[in-house]
């Protein structure tokens, strides 16, 4: 079995697209390849495919010089611009048999589909759509709640946030507890789970694979950083499993 994963989008959609066709799943029109319809392909998204994560990315999604997350106006353009990805992706999902594609849900996605938690906010930029204006579309705000919260494949474990289910737990302790501390502490978290390695989003890195849990999970929420992506190939046996990281892992400019 091949199991492509890609870590936080964040409306990235370029990148999103982008990632697709390199792992082969997708064709120049962006339709599904048979690769992605054999029963033997795999793509899972980590989560959090809402809110852009800076002022300068709400700024190129909605094409203005400066975004304002106080000006209606721009508000309801983010809103619009984030609608139409998501729509794009779920006629994508759609277009594939059943099970051959996984979203998980995120916190910001959880965020967007809960009109009653507060907005969440990110650096320099708060994240204020779908709260007093307007609400999320009801075929899209249904599609988005069957999104699970982990997914395990042949002792692999896909979450959002981490192993436990603490971790991918979004409410209002989440935030005020910091559950994604886990990565930072010298201990094996997967020890007392079932299974033999987790993969996960949300904690943002750079430079490719970052470990945790004493080399038991994958951090794969690089995605971020101007041109930089990666998703992450796995080969999974019953023995064994092969991980392959592919993407463009650094985009830096270097003035002398």
């Amino acid at each position: 079995m091949r199991i492509v994963v890609i870590g936080d989008i964040h409306v990235q959609i370029n990148k999103f697209w982008l990632m697709l066709e390199e792992a082969g799943l997708i064709d120049s029109a962006r339709k599904p390849t048979f690769r992605l319809k054999s029963p033997d392909t795999k793509l899972i998204l980590l989560g959090d495919l809402v809110h852009p994560k800076s002022r300068e990315h709400y700024s190129n999604l909605i094409e203005v010089a400066r975004f304002d997350e106080f000006n209606p106006e721009h508000i309801t353009k983010a809103e619009s611009a984030q609608e139409l990805f998501l729509r794009e992706v779920k006629t994508f999902y759609d277009s594939v048999p059943s099970g051959n594609i996984t979203i998980l849900m995120g916190n910001h996605d959880f965020n967007a589909v809960h009109h009653d938690q507060g907005p969440l906010r990110t650096d320099d930029v708060a994240h204020l759509e779908w709260k007093e204006r307007n609400r999320l579309p009801k075929v899209i705000r249904d599609w988005m709640l069957s999104w699970p919260l982990e997914m395990i494949i042949e002792g692999v474990h896909f979450a959002h946030v981490g192993p436990l289910k603490e971790h991918n737990t979004y409410d209002n302790s989440f935030y005020l507890e910091n559950r994604r501390r886990w990565i930072y502490e010298d201990k094996d978290f997967l020890a007392q789970t079932p299974y033999r390695l987790g993969v996960y989003g949300h904690t943002p890195v750079r430079s490719g694979v970052s470990i945790a849990s004493q080399g038991r999970a994958i951090l794969l929420d690089m995605n971020g950083h101007e041109d930089e992506y990666s998703f992450l190939e796995i080969q999974i046996t019953k023995d064994r499993y092969r991980l392959r990281m592919r993407g463009l892992f650094f985009d830096e400019f270097i003035q002398r």
